[in-house]
């Protein structure tokens, strides 16, 4: 005879509402546990100087014993100052040719990697594009001052080649600054950009180039119809990138120009430093630095509104 077998009684059935939360609770705080360290260090050191750098933009401050509350004057100067606006110019041919640099060159690469039919040759493409990533851009910007400074490499190259009457002081004369520095990006494919095209155009499914493989596609056909169209969010992502990273940089032409000659290099972030750190003015430094902020959230805001990602339903 048969026997029935024993009902089991799972112990989730007899568990209490309460326990049940306390449970699920304990289970979140673990995760949360784990992430309070990059909360923190990102409070302390992200949202805290911007929150205050924003209440301090309301006051004449010199970092130590000058603090008056002067409510919006710093920003009623800082919108009639006119370096601030040649400032302005120069970040938005810098800002400009950085992000159209960046938005074709490393693509380029990555669809003539991703093209490859030996898989050796792409890893070995791969690794030359991404190891210059580990050089620190100071090195970099300092190789080409001793580059552009006056009887280096690039007048010793002109003289060599006959060309004496198109040696400059490169960095020295106000119409050749700006777009010394500027060509310094041009002909190099950054590792980071590289690195997020290639990874869109693994994701796409090789099936849709097989069928344009069987439609007839030529390369330029594949790049138009299939991969930019699939590419797009991170067409996006590189233009904000390119923009936000730009756009605040400082560092290149500090060490190369310092602003010069004249304002004509000068960029709204070193313009930012020289006020805070050189003249003491942090109130209006802060200013400066909350008007930034306001430029780069409405740009991304316009790019992610205007750009859309990709539709794999299409």
């Amino acid at each position: 005879m048969l026997k029935a077998a024993p009902s089991k009684s799972y112990p989730s059935a007899n568990v209490s509402p309460g326990a049940a939360l306390r449970r699920r609770s304990w289970k979140h705080l673990k995760a949360y546990l784990f992430l309070a360290p990059i909360l923190v260090s990102v409070g302390l050191f992200k949202y805290t100087p911007f929150v205050h750098a924003f209440v301090q933009s309301f006051y004449e401050w010199n970092g130590a014993n000058v603090d008056r509350f002067i409510g919006l004057d710093n920003y009623t100067a800082l919108f009639r100052d006119r370096t601030f606006y040649a400032s302005l110019k120069n970040i938005a041919l810098f800002t400009g040719s950085f992000v159209l640099i960046q938005l074709t060159l490393p693509l380029l690469a990555a669809v003539g990697v991703f093209r490859l039919r030996r898989a050796g040759l792409q890893s070995f493409f791969k690794s030359m594009f991404v190891l210059p990533m580990v050089v620190p851009h100071i090195i970099v910007f300092l190789l080409w001052k001793w580059i552009y400074v006056g009887d280096g490499l690039l007048d010793r190259l002109l003289e060599a080649l006959g060309l004496e009457s198109w040696i400059h002081a490169w960095l020295g004369e106000s119409g050749t600054a700006l777009w010394s520095i500027v060509f310094i990006n041009f002909p190099w494919v950054s590792g980071i950009y590289f690195l997020i095209y290639l990874a869109g155009l693994l994701a796409v499914p090789q099936e849709l180039f097989e069928v344009g493989g069987m439609d007839g596609m030529n390369g330029l056909q594949r790049l138009r119809h299939i991969e930019l169209p699939l590419i797009r969010s991170q067409l996006r992502l590189v233009l904000v990138l390119a923009f936000i990273q730009q756009f605040q940089s400082f560092e290149n032409v500090l060490v190369l120009t310092n602003g010069g000659p004249g304002f004509s290099t000068l960029t709204p972030a070193l313009y930012l430093y020289k006020k805070g750190f050189e003249y003491n003015e942090l109130g209006y430094a802060s200013a400066i630095g909350v008007v930034v902020f306001v430029v780069l959230l409405l740009c991304t805001l316009a790019a992610n509104r205007f750009i859309k990602p990709a539709d794999w339903a299409e």
